[in-house]
């Protein structure tokens, strides 16, 4: 009969490999090595510098408890920056489908039909403009996202919504079981939302919506749960805030009620080993990643410092650190 040890009655109880020499009696296929440990918690440390370098501890506890948080614009840039990224937004949607936007009445944009609820979704603006790799690099907002999914996240889609009047609200939902996989979530971002707003975000205008605390719940909303009116959390914010989410929050949105349309840009991240939906990197020029900080090439897949067959410290490091 082969004997069974309990916790209790194994034989090596008391026994560490911490020892010189004795770990060279383990196989070192499935040892992380002693260079990736470190340069994983050195990535942690460089993450939570930055973070205390630019003033935003308050915005990572609000992440921590609620799941969600607002960069406001003074922490973000000048009105012009976000009044040229608005009319760059406006100019490209009438490019694509040949009808300008009507600002005041947002008749073009009525009751419009799209998979992300009722607004004209534009996918694949990244290279349309050197305006948005600017918005890309804002070291604020990269610094959050940074946070949530560690420094070989990448950019998986880059899209603007323009949202007229219309009569549905967007169910809440969560992020993570769009590009993730199913509940139950792990409790750490895998997907991380930053969205630029470039209209007033108000009630009548059809903001965003949360449940702060969802993301902890590790789900998605029932289906009964995500009409539930009363769960909504309005975000009312000014034109020129970012609102970041992790990707387990669950939001969605009110109808638009009043003339004229919202306008937002969505900058959509994930962790390294998530399959982006835009091959950006095929589309990424040597003249953009000239005029970009090197991290630009990681974001956008033309550089990718983590792979499963990469051996490289931080590659190494980026399968057992949340940070690197």
């Amino acid at each position: 009969m082969t004997q069974k040890y309990t916790g209790r009655e194994n034989p090596w109880r008391g026994v560490s490999a911490h020892r010189d020499g004795e770990s060279e009696n383990f196989s070192t296929l499935f040892l992380p090595t002693a260079e990736s440990e470190r340069e994983g918690e050195v990535s942690r440390q460089r993450v939570l510098d930055t973070i205390a370098q630019l003033g935003l501890q308050t915005h990572v506890g609000e992440l921590e408890r609620d799941g969600y948080t607002v960069l406001r614009p003074t922490e973000v840039g000048s009105p012009d920056f976000i009044t040229q990224l608005r009319d760059t937004v406006l100019k490209l949607s009438e490019k694509r489908t040949g009808i300008r936007v009507n600002i005041e009445t947002g008749e073009t944009h009525r009751s419009l039909s799209s998979p992300f609820g009722q607004v004209q979704f534009e996918s694949c603006l990244l290279e349309e403009d050197p305006i948005f790799e600017r918005m890309l690099m804002h070291e604020r907002t990269l610094a959050l996202v940074t946070y949530l999914l560690g420094e070989s996240c990448v950019l998986n889609h880059f899209s603007s919504m323009i949202k007229g009047p219309g009569h549905e609200h967007l169910p809440l939902h969560t992020d993570q079981n769009q590009s993730g996989g199913p509940p139950p979530f792990p409790p750490y971002a895998q997907i991380a939302n930053a969205t630029w707003i470039l209209t007033d975000y108000t009630v009548e205008n059809g903001c965003l919506c949360f449940v702060p605390g969802s993301h902890k719940s590790c789900r998605a909303p029932t289906r009964e749960e995500a009409m539930d009116l009363s769960r909504f959390v309005p975000l009312e914010a000014p034109a020129g805030s970012v609102v970041i989410w992790h990707g387990n929050t669950w939001h969605g949105a009110l109808r638009r009620t009043k003339p004229g349309v919202r306008v937002s840009l969505l900058a959509y991240f994930t962790r390294w080993y998530i399959t982006p939906i835009e091959e950006l990197h095929s589309r990424v020029t040597q003249e953009m990643l000239e005029r970009n900080p090197p991290r630009f090439a990681i974001l956008t897949g033309a550089r990718k410092p983590v792979s499963h067959e990469s051996d490289t410290v931080h590659s190494l490091a980026a399968r057992t650190s949340l940070f690197a």
